[in-house]
């Protein structure tokens, strides 16, 4: 039987546009599938960093249009972190494009569902090794890569450190 929901990293880089010690963010393409229905696949790049963080948000948060954990699940953009003020998490701002759909908990399930309506329910550890292994794959590559420089900015370089904060608080949540 074909699995309700597919997420799966396609490739990692970093832009070309900047040297890769000041890309702080990881980039690729991302096949994310729900149901039938392909919502990302190898032809869109997304920043998958942000991307990342956002579905480790929904392990245990819902991710709605009243209550989103990001402005979309794939972001086109994520070039702006800083401080929330009211959580201890980051705020990461980027430009409206991206890819979503609705994260819902229900009992040890989860319900995801597409813009058009089209709806799949999962046991939720089936979900969660999904979005764990996308954010491990994800973090071994700014392992594996050059360190990144910290911002210049004093409100960058917080955003910047609170973004790895958040990232290991709520990945340690779960074994490895």
């Amino acid at each position: 039987m074909e699995q309700p929901f597919l997420l799966r990293l396609l490739g990692l880089h970093w832009l070309d546009t900047l040297p890769a010690a000041e890309d702080r963010c990881a980039h690729g393409p991302v096949l994310a599938r729900l149901g039938e229905r392909v919502l990302s696949d190898e032809t869109t790049n997304w920043t998958v960093s942000a991307a990342a963080l956002f579905l480790l948000r929904t392990l245990t948060c819902d991710h709605t249009a009243e209550l989103p954990v990001g402005d979309q699940l794939l972001p086109c953009c994520g070039f702006t972190m800083w401080p929330d003020v009211a959580s201890d998490n980051v705020l990461i701002l980027g430009c409206p494009s991206g890819v979503d759909w609705w994260v819902e908990h229900r009992d040890q399930q989860v319900q995801l569902t597409a813009p058009g309506g089209e709806a799949v329910r999962l046991p939720f550890a089936a979900y969660r090794a999904q979005v764990l292994a996308f954010a491990d794959e994800v973090e071994a590559f700014y392992q594996r890569s050059a360190p990144k420089e910290v911002p210049a900015d004093a409100e960058d370089a917080e955003g910047y450190e609170l973004f790895w904060t958040e990232w290991h608080r709520r990945r340690n949540q779960w074994p490895r």
